[in-house]
């Protein structure tokens, strides 16, 4: 059985699938705007997930999972049937299950605890107590915290990813203590991306001098606790230091991701909303070697701007969600990037 720690970024190819779009939350910068159930009925997840394990199995690639929605757990049995799939299928290395913790419950930890192929449990929080909850509803910062507090206690793994703005980027230092204290594994940041919902929030995204000095901030954290673990692997990042193998990653648009939407549709990112096929009519090999699209992202000689002749390129290329949802050209320079900024 692989081991499930981290994985070769090399050989991982990650798929992040949203069973649902249903929710029982309603989070101001959310990117969903649609929140009607037309999701795929049981029968059908598992034949997604049968075609995509076969295809990551021939490719000699190790499989990487998050499951999410919408809220996933509002399909709670559908989430244990895919698990107990992924369980028993060898090149699976590991499933992150991306919730927002509300209903979870002592019953649901349990059915958890069974499934080896688990690595964590990932929740969204938006800052401290006050802020959050102006973002995710009254209550819903404490109400998290004890979920983490219970899942810990039961010897699960947990995450929380923050999504960065204006509202809420001095806070991401003090989050990160708070989370220390309440047993969090590990932190990830996410940038504010405005669409969905949220796409009148073009106010509330940060300039490029403000992301600096953000991750600044957290690359100083995590050279100097693992408490909890910040998960720097991020485009961008890599301006701090680029000899450093632990922060940055290259945009996984065209490169080692897909995403796949309620009803079958496939994206290159879910913060890029672009239709490449649909995996019930389309095989994801043909999806992945065939789209034309995706291959002008692999070439580098697309991007424009700055980004086009960086030298980071190899280990960047700035996020083309990011571009896309603020330039409306998904090969523009990536308007957060800070290099020669004067």
């Amino acid at each position: 059985m692989l081991d499930n720690s981290e994985l070769d970024h090399q050989k991982e190819f990650y798929f992040q699938w949203h069973i649902t779009n249903r929710c029982n939350l309603r989070c101001k910068h959310c990117y969903h705007d649609n929140y009607q159930e037309i999701g795929l009925d049981t029968s059908q997840l598992l034949k997604i997930g049968e075609h995509l394990c076969d295809a990551i199995k021939n490719w000699g690639k190790i499989g990487s999972f998050s499951i999410t929605g919408g809220e996933p757990f509002m399909r709670k049995d559908d989430v244990m049937q895919l698990l107990d799939f992924f369980d028993n299928r060898e090149e699976i290395g590991h499933i992150d299950i991306l919730t927002n913790g509300t209903l979870i419950d002592q019953g649901i930890i349990n059915d958890l605890k069974r499934f080896k192929k688990i690595r964590r449990i990932q929740f969204s929080l938006e800052g401290l107590e006050e802020t959050n909850d102006k973002i995710r509803g009254n209550g819903s910062f404490d109400v998290i915290t004890s979920k983490i507090k219970q899942l810990t206690m039961c010897g699960l793994k947990t995450s929380v990813m923050m999504t960065i703005a204006k509202y809420n980027k001095d806070e991401v230092i003090p989050l990160a203590e708070k989370l220390a204290e309440v047993g969090v594994e590990s932190f990830i940041l996410d940038r504010f991306i405005p669409e969905g919902q949220s796409a009148d929030m073009k106010k509330s995204v940060l300039d490029s001098t403000e992301i600096k000095e953000i991750y600044q901030k957290c690359y100083s954290y995590f050279k100097n606790t693992l408490k909890p673990r910040m998960l720097l692997y991020r485009t961008l990042f890599c301006l701090l230091n680029p000899e450093d193998k632990h922060i940055g990653a290259i945009c996984s648009v065209g490169n080692n991701a897909l995403t796949i939407m309620p009803n079958g549709d496939v994206f290159p990112c879910r913060r890029l909303p672009i239709k490449l096929g649909n995996i019930l009519k389309n095989s994801v090999y043909e999806i992945w070697y065939t789209h034309p699209l995706l291959w002008e992202f692999r070439d580098p000689n697309n991007l424009k701007g700055k980004c086009k002749h960086c030298e980071y390129i190899p280990v960047c290329r700035g996020c083309r969600a990011f571009a896309y949802a603020i330039t409306g050209d998904y090969f523009e320079a990536d308007p957060q990037c800070w290099k020669d900024n004067n």
